[in-house]
């Protein structure tokens, strides 16, 4: 009795030779789990809910059904599509990263075929991508923003859409964009099939597939609702002042190589990637504010080797599979459990080689640390890092006044907690000096003179000014 071949196996689920040979070049010989399920449920026609982990291989799991049957969709014998009635699959992603990955995805699998795919995302130029998109094409892969902004410009024609994808759904809805949801899906009159996939299933995304999704398959493949195995976690405590100094002691120990260093706000994510390289580290950055080509420029580098570390915001953490990323660091917490979950899934993503996380927290987080870590099924306990040494502590004793409080700031906060404040010098190097004069907030209101920070107060300590 022969073994079934890999070939067998996706052409059992329903995929033809032309595919099959794609994902053979593509070194994907058989089916994971979620494409196991996912992909005779997309070719019977019906709305699907797919509820997977990430690096599970969701992105195939619908892509390559749905180029299935939009092969097997011909026209009639003598009939030619317009470019305007060629578009029939419409794929809408969080971000520009994904959208351009996901693009990739789609148009390796169909490469060689009659089908055309690319992929569009917004703040860049409209004229090079409405120029790809006029010939026509048969999968639209785009951000929600750049998508209604091609609607509305006549430069495509939703009216022939049959079916609809909503990648990553619960970052779509994190990221505000139910409304551009709800606009689209209301100008695609002649849907017949809406796909909805997602890492996790909190209430809001329970809510959205209601409204989106007819009598859908429901099919949970792992869902991505704790903390997945192949990585170590390790929590440290940490002030926010001795963290620049922490993460300089991991990756001159050798402890962390070739990590995304998670921060909360694109500002902390300028003047903690200033820190590092200003120590030595090579490193590149990932945030809203950055373009399109730099976004692009710091990913390549990083994969290729040429970055140490990259530091980034959330807008890094759901979707993207990210090369080369060994190691994860929360330089600070996450917003939610779901975000824990889905930024140490960025650790060896999709490989079978284990990875580590590190979460710095404060006596001040402790709490909201322990509710985020049990919901995420993380249980790590905060541990000491050998040889390093803080320092926020011993200095903030100095602040303690005679009946052992510790000095306060007027808006109540403790002194030294970081908050947003980056060095005088370095604000000024990376967002120019600010011009002189009182400036108005509103009228006849001045703005409160601005009182200087103390040496010791200001966040991003290890950093080497330049006269040193």
């Amino acid at each position: 009795m022969t073994s079934t071949t890999s070939s067998d196996e996706f052409r059992t689920l329903g995929l033809g030779d032309r595919l099959i040979d794609n994902l053979g070049r593509s070194r994907i010989r058989r089916p994971r789990d979620v494409q196991a399920q996912v992909i005779p449920a997309v070719l019977e026609g019906r709305d699907v809910l797919a509820i997977a982990a990430t690096g599970s291989g969701k992105t195939l799991a619908w892509a390559a059904p749905v180029a299935q049957a939009l092969l097997d969709d011909k026209p009639a014998k003598g009939q030619r599509l317009s470019p305007h009635q060629r578009l029939r699959c419409i794929v809408v992603v969080p971000t520009r990263e994904l959208a351009e990955q996901i693009g990739g995805v789609v148009k390796d699998l169909i490469r060689d075929c009659v089908l055309r795919s690319t992929a569009v995302w917004g703040k860049v130029s409209l004229g090079p991508q409405r120029d790809a998109i006029t010939p026509g094409v048969d999968v639209l892969v785009g951000t929600p923003g750049r998508l209604r902004e091609l609607i509305e410009a006549d430069v495509i024609d939703p009216a022939s859409v049959k079916t609809l994808v909503v990648d990553e759904a619960d970052r779509l809805l994190d990221m505000g964009f139910r409304p551009q949801l709800l606009w689209l899906t209301k100008r695609l009159p002649r849907c017949e099939q809406r796909i909805l996939a997602t890492a996790t299933m909190p209430k809001d995304v329970e809510a959205l597939a209601g409204e989106l999704l007819k009598a859908p398959i429901r099919l949970e493949v792992h869902p991505n609702t704790v903390a997945v195995d192949h990585v170590q976690q390790h929590v440290v405590m940490a002030h926010p002042r001795d963290r620049v100094n922490l993460l300089l002691h991991l990756m001159h120990s050798g402890t962390l190589k070739r990590a995304i260093v998670f921060c909360r706000t694109r500002r902390r994510t300028g003047w903690v990637a200033t820190a590092l390289r200003r120590n030595g580290i090579t490193v590149g950055q990932l945030h809203g504010d950055r373009s399109q080509a730099q976004r692009r420029r710091a990913l390549a580098a990083f994969a290729n080797g040429d970055l140490d570390v990259l530091v980034a915001t959330d807008v890094a953490s759901r979707g993207l599979h990210i090369e080369g990323a060994r190691h994860v660091v929360n330089y600070d917490l996450p917003n939610s459990s779901e975000d824990l979950v889905h930024r140490a899934g960025r650790a060896a993503h999709g490989v079978k080689q284990r990875g580590s996380a590190w979460t710095f927290i404060w006596a001040q987080e402790q709490g909201e640390w322990k509710t985020m870590a049990r919901a995420a099924g993380v249980k790590a306990k905060p541990e000491t890092v050998p040889g390093f040494v803080p320092e926020a502590a011993s200095e903030r004793k100095k602040d303690r006044k005679p009946d052992g409080k510790v000095g306060q700031r007027r808006s109540g906060k403790p002194r030294g907690d970081g908050g947003e404040r980056e060095p005088g010098w370095l604000r000024d190097a990376m967002y120019g000096k600010r011009s002189g004069g009182k400036k108005r907030v509103g009228p006849g209101r001045r703005r409160a003179a601005s009182r200087p920070i103390k040496p010791k107060d200001k966040p991003g300590r290890g950093i080497v000014r330049p006269d040193e």
